[in-house]
Protein backbone atom coordinates (compact mmCIF):
# COMPACT_ATOMS: atom_id res chain seq x y z
CA UNK A 1 0.00 0.00 0.00
CA UNK A 2 0.95 3.59 -0.73
CA UNK A 3 -0.35 7.02 0.96
CA UNK A 4 -0.81 9.46 -1.29
CA UNK A 5 -2.33 12.82 -2.01
CA UNK A 6 -6.27 12.31 -4.14
CA UNK A 7 -8.71 15.50 -5.61
CA UNK A 8 -11.80 14.35 -4.31
CA UNK A 9 -14.92 14.94 -6.77
CA UNK A 10 -17.15 18.04 -5.63
CA UNK A 11 -20.22 16.39 -6.73
CA UNK A 12 -20.35 13.60 -4.33
CA UNK A 13 -17.31 13.24 -2.78
CA UNK A 14 -15.58 10.77 -4.22
CA UNK A 15 -12.14 10.60 -5.71
CA UNK A 16 -11.38 11.66 -8.93
CA UNK A 17 -9.58 8.75 -10.90
CA UNK A 18 -6.14 9.38 -12.38
CA UNK A 19 -5.28 12.39 -9.88
CA UNK A 20 -2.90 11.48 -7.51
CA UNK A 21 0.64 12.71 -6.12
CA UNK A 22 2.13 9.88 -4.52
CA UNK A 23 3.95 10.64 -1.11
CA UNK A 24 4.99 7.56 0.42
CA UNK A 25 5.42 3.45 0.69
CA UNK A 26 2.96 2.94 3.68
CA UNK A 27 5.48 1.12 5.54
CA UNK A 28 8.14 4.50 5.24
CA UNK A 29 5.24 6.64 5.66
CA UNK A 30 4.35 4.84 8.73
CA UNK A 31 7.62 4.66 9.84
CA UNK A 32 9.73 8.52 8.87
CA UNK A 33 6.90 10.42 8.12
CA UNK A 34 4.90 9.75 10.84
CA UNK A 35 7.91 10.53 13.08
CA UNK A 36 8.78 13.91 12.35
CA UNK A 37 5.28 14.78 11.66
CA UNK A 38 4.83 13.53 15.64
CA UNK A 39 8.29 15.43 16.60
CA UNK A 40 7.38 18.68 14.65
CA UNK A 41 3.85 18.89 15.77
CA UNK A 42 2.73 18.87 11.89
CA UNK A 43 -1.52 18.39 11.92
CA UNK A 44 -1.94 19.14 8.12
CA UNK A 45 -0.12 16.29 6.31
CA UNK A 46 -1.04 13.01 8.03
CA UNK A 47 -3.17 9.96 6.35
CA UNK A 48 -6.89 10.30 6.98
CA UNK A 49 -7.17 14.15 6.25
CA UNK A 50 -8.40 16.60 3.89
CA UNK A 51 -6.61 19.66 2.63
CA UNK A 52 -8.62 22.75 1.41
CA UNK A 53 -6.74 25.60 -0.78
CA UNK A 54 -6.65 28.00 2.28
CA UNK A 55 -4.51 25.41 4.10
CA UNK A 56 -1.94 25.13 1.08
CA UNK A 57 0.40 27.98 2.91
CA UNK A 58 0.80 26.57 6.20
CA UNK A 59 1.42 23.01 4.12
CA UNK A 60 3.82 24.06 1.70
CA UNK A 61 5.68 25.72 5.13
CA UNK A 62 5.00 21.91 7.31
CA UNK A 63 6.73 20.37 4.14
CA UNK A 64 9.92 22.69 4.43
CA UNK A 65 10.17 21.88 7.71
CA UNK A 66 9.37 17.85 6.80
CA UNK A 67 12.42 18.44 4.36
CA UNK A 68 14.67 20.11 7.43
CA UNK A 69 14.00 16.99 9.93
CA UNK A 70 14.75 14.33 7.26
CA UNK A 71 18.16 16.51 6.03
CA UNK A 72 18.82 15.74 9.74
CA UNK A 73 17.47 12.65 10.57
CA UNK A 74 18.16 10.33 7.55
CA UNK A 75 20.88 9.36 5.19
CA UNK A 76 21.37 7.56 2.00
CA UNK A 77 18.22 6.57 0.45
CA UNK A 78 15.68 7.00 3.14
CA UNK A 79 16.85 10.84 2.72
CA UNK A 80 16.67 10.84 -0.82
CA UNK A 81 13.28 9.28 -1.04
CA UNK A 82 11.60 11.39 1.45
CA UNK A 83 13.42 14.51 -0.02
CA UNK A 84 12.14 13.71 -3.28
CA UNK A 85 8.85 13.02 -2.34
CA UNK A 86 8.38 16.49 -0.98
CA UNK A 87 9.91 18.25 -3.55
CA UNK A 88 7.36 16.33 -6.09
CA UNK A 89 4.39 17.57 -3.18
CA UNK A 90 5.66 20.95 -2.94
CA UNK A 91 5.99 21.45 -6.95
CA UNK A 92 2.58 19.77 -7.37
CA UNK A 93 0.03 20.93 -4.80
CA UNK A 94 -0.66 24.32 -5.76
CA UNK A 95 -0.99 23.15 -9.09
CA UNK A 96 -3.94 20.31 -7.96
CA UNK A 97 -6.21 23.21 -6.42
CA UNK A 98 -8.35 23.47 -9.58
CA UNK A 99 -11.04 25.91 -7.96
CA UNK A 100 -11.49 27.46 -4.47
CA UNK A 101 -13.41 24.58 -3.39
CA UNK A 102 -11.26 21.66 -4.41
CA UNK A 103 -10.72 19.22 -1.68
CA UNK A 104 -7.43 16.88 -1.37
CA UNK A 105 -7.61 13.83 0.60
CA UNK A 106 -4.58 12.22 2.04
CA UNK A 107 -5.07 8.79 2.28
Amino acid sequence: MSVSVFRMNQEDDSFKLGFEIPISREEFFTKFWQRAIEELKIAGIQNGIELKKEQLDSTLLDLEKLRIWAQSNLKNNDLEYMVARIDLLIKKLPLAFKTENTILWIG
